[in-house]
């Protein structure tokens, strides 16, 4: 015998879609979704308080010459406001930065409770001026002038030249180091006129113009005309054309001018 059997396939789509099996697995779905996100938002908030995970342990570190890491210490711990998750590390970091024996400055969150402080002092190569320091990159800072190191060489020049002055001042000491001299002092002033002074005492006028000639005449001059005798000299002008005048030191301590 034959049967026929006819299904409607939208009649079974429409009972599945429909059947209490289906529609409670969506209910639990929507809650489960809706408890994640409370608690999502709930963890958030709780975390975002000052006192969840307080900061117990600040660490400074770096090699410090000029720096006191006990008044570092107590900087960054006067800066650390909140937990472990909204402390604001940029603030303990430009607070540094305001030192001007600072250099640069990195700070690490080492969970859960401790703050990791790298502090990189600055590093001074010439002094500048009657009250400031450069450092390697020409970048000038000015400390208290109990600190300034008094013993290294002197560069001046007009605003905006540190960087300049700088670059020619390290070609210029190479140089002269290699006839035995060393460059204590290096000045451009407002007429952008220069002069140098070397360890020993003897000045030397370049002018304006001409300067890598003047300084090469310089270099010639020394180990031949002053040879055995650069301590008497006090100084050369080399603004002349064809020449240069010095000025010596007698016996009695004044100066007598030769012209060249």
């Amino acid at each position: 015998m034959a049967v026929e059997m006819t299904i409607d396939l939208d009649k079974v789509r429409c009972d599945t879609l429909t059947s209490p099996h289906s529609s409670g697995a969506r209910l639990f779905g929507s809650v489960f979704v809706l408890v994640l996100i409370g608690f999502v938002l709930w963890g958030g908030m709780h975390l975002s308080k000052p006192h969840t995970l307080p900061i117990r342990q600040v660490r400074v570190e770096g090699n410090f010459t000029h720096l006191s890491p006990v008044d570092l210490q107590r900087l960054v711990t006067d800066q650390v406001r909140g937990g472990f998750f909204n402390l604001d590390v940029d603030a303990v970091r430009l607070a540094l930065l305001e030192e001007p024996w600072v250099s640069d400055v990195i700070v690490k969150r080492i969970w859960p409770d401790a703050l990791r402080v790298i502090v990189i002092e600055q590093v001074p190569v010439v002094r500048w001026g009657d009250a400031g320091l450069l450092n390697a990159a020409g970048e000038f800072f000015a400390p208290e002038a109990a600190t300034l190191a008094l013993a290294l060489p002197l560069l001046s020049g007009p605003d905006g030249t540190e960087n300049s002055i700088l670059a020619r001042f390290n070609t210029m000491q190479e140089r002269v180091q290699s006839i035995g001299l060393s460059i204590d002092s290096l000045t451009l002033d407002a007429r952008r006129s220069w002069s140098l002074q070397f360890k020993g005492g003897i000045k030397v006028i370049l002018g304006r113009h001409y300067f890598e000639e003047r300084f090469n005449r310089v270099l010639t001059l020394i180990p031949i005309t002053l040879s055995g005798r650069v301590d008497q000299a006090v100084l050369i002008d080399m603004r002349y054309t064809n020449g240069f005048s010095i000025l010596w030191k007698n016996k009695i301590n004044h100066l007598v001018k030769t012209t060249r």
